[in-house]
């Protein structure tokens, strides 16, 4: 166990969510706090100031330190429930590994706290919780969904925001990542598997040569030097990254779930160090664990859910002394559909996918790849300036192809063609109808897409046969929904900016 660190004093918003959680007790409240905003500290000062004999429940070793030694700092006695790991059964609070509670004999609680929540739909925790239905129930999480999007409202009751990432990168407590994307990969045919993309079709799609060449280039061009985060679809596809960096000479490790404890503590004091630069890793560095001055994350690993996209970029956004900022590579293409993580989400305990209160509003300097946002006139980066209508004739995507990665252009025709071809995947994939698209790119932009044949249409260059199979989808639509042949035609008025001729009607 490392030594517990001196205790914090309270940011003005920690103070607010803590007496909001204190004050919504009997509503089983879900704790929401950006990565890096201080949810375990926030925690063990609830814990702290209810005095109740309480069970902190957490699915990794780190959490399980980390919990342990906040307590540590306020000055309350924790015991530990894990494999290889003698409890304490007298301690006040019991900090556990869900894994090793499940097949033990329960401490008595007050009060259970829930660490990562949004897991707690697991038959694990349900299991867990089922002992403790007269307990009060707290949850911490960054992300208060379900890996598919949909709430958390048959295990809790009552969500407290403590504060947006946002605000927390506008006080510098943390950092607002600055984003360069590629374009996105083309995942049709790929299937969502309870909630995200199969993995082995995705490896497909992502581990080649030429593409882990690209993301060891790309660094090279983009954030040489710096700590780095590698998030890759599996093993294989992890270490074959890593193998790309090191033919490169650059300092480079892998590891997974099977890496032994010590091992993987190791790897991550020499990527702590400087000793070594980049670690590729697969669904290991998700959660729980921080390294303030990590300072790049390579996104190699497309994902349909916002819970990881938020997830896996939350690990680079902590500030820290001697860091002067946050890079992220986004090599999947994850971006152009769930936008950059300071957006500020629609939190909902329904069933409902989680939606976002604001439009994505980025643009793709189609210069140097820089994503910034739609009120600056300019890319920061390299000074290239949209052009009024933008436009140009549509053409396929390239399926994840290599070469620059650029900053987002949410209004430019090629980005939106290039999201809704992503929208499109899903939705296939899922097997959802295809009015699930249309209401996907709608929540993105705020705009109902122009189709025909399947393929976004730019108003500002359509071609009269493009025109023409628009008006031609429109009618169809109509003629589904009962509505009358005049929806169509003002459908295409308000695409074009003209009533549909006789030609193409």
């Amino acid at each position: 166990m490392i030594a517990a660190p001196a205790r914090q004093q309270l940011r003005d918003y920690q103070e607010r969510a803590v007496e909001t959680v204190i004050a919504k007790l009997d509503q089983r409240p879900i704790l929401v706090s950006p990565t890096g905003s201080g949810k375990t500290t926030m925690a063990t000062e609830i814990v702290e100031r209810l005095g109740r004999p309480t069970l902190w429940l957490a699915h990794r070793k780190e959490l399980i330190d980390q919990a342990a030694e906040r307590l540590a700092a306020h000055g309350l006695r924790a015991g530990i429930v894990m494999a290889g790991f003698r409890s304490d059964p007298d301690a006040r609070v019991q900090v556990a590994s869900v894994q090793t509670l499940v097949r033990r004999n329960k401490p008595p609680a007050g009060l259970v706290v829930v660490d990562e929540c949004h897991h707690a739909a697991a038959e694990t925790y349900q299991k867990i919780l089922g002992d403790y239905t007269d307990a009060a129930l707290i949850g911490l999480t960054a992300t208060p969904f379900r890996l598919d999007g949909r709430g958390l409202g048959d295990l809790f009751g009552e969500l407290v925001v403590a504060a947006w990432p946002d605000e927390l990168c506008a006080a510098g407590v943390l950092h607002k990542p600055r984003v360069w994307a590629s374009k996105a990969p083309d995942l049709r045919g790929v299937r969502v598997v309870a909630g995200d993309y199969s993995l082995g079709a995705l490896a497909e799609r992502t581990n080649t040569a030429e593409l882990n060449a690209d993301i060891v280039q790309t660094w090279q061009k983009r954030a040489t030097g710096r700590r780095t985060v590698a998030f890759a679809v599996d093993i294989a596809h992890s270490e074959a990254i890593t193998e790309a960096f090191r033919q490169a000479g650059v300092p480079a490790e892998h590891l997974d779930g099977a890496t032994p404890r010590a091992e993987r503590d190791a790897i991550l004091a020499r990527l702590a160090s400087g000793e070594t630069l980049v670690v590729s890793n697969c669904m290991v560095l998700t959660e729980g664990w921080d390294l303030p001055a990590l300072e790049c994350a390579i996104i190699a690993r497309p994902t349909a859910s916002l819970n990881l996209h938020l997830q896996m970029i939350g690990r680079v956004m902590r500030a820290c002394h001697g860091k002067d900022g946050a890079l992220v590579l986004d090599h999947a293409g994850n971006h152009h559909v769930h936008g950059l993580v300071t957006r500020r989400l629609d939190y909902t305990l329904s069933d409902e996918r989680v939606g976002f209160s604001e439009p994505l509003g980025l643009r793709r300097c189609s210069h140097c790849g820089l994503l910034f946002e739609t009120d600056e006139p300019c890319c920061p980066e390299c000074g290239w300036a949209p052009q009024a209508g933008g436009g140009g004739r549509r053409h396929r995507p390239p399926i994840h192809g290599t070469g620059e990665l650029a900053e987002f252009d949410d209004t430019a025709f090629e980005y939106r063609r290039q999201v809704w071809v992503q929208i499109e995947a899903q939705r296939q994939a899922a097997g959802y109808k295809p009015g699930w698209s249309y209401y996907r790119f709608f929540d993105r932009f705020g705009v109902a897409p122009i189709v025909a044949d399947g393929e976004l249409v730019n108003p500002a260059s359509a071609t009269p046969e493009e025109k023409a199979e628009v008006y031609r989808e429109l009618l169809r639509i109509a003629a589904q929904k009962g509505y009358k042949r005049g929806w169509a035609a003002y459908r295409f008025r308000e695409a074009f900016g003209h009533w549909p001729r006789r030609a193409v009607a």
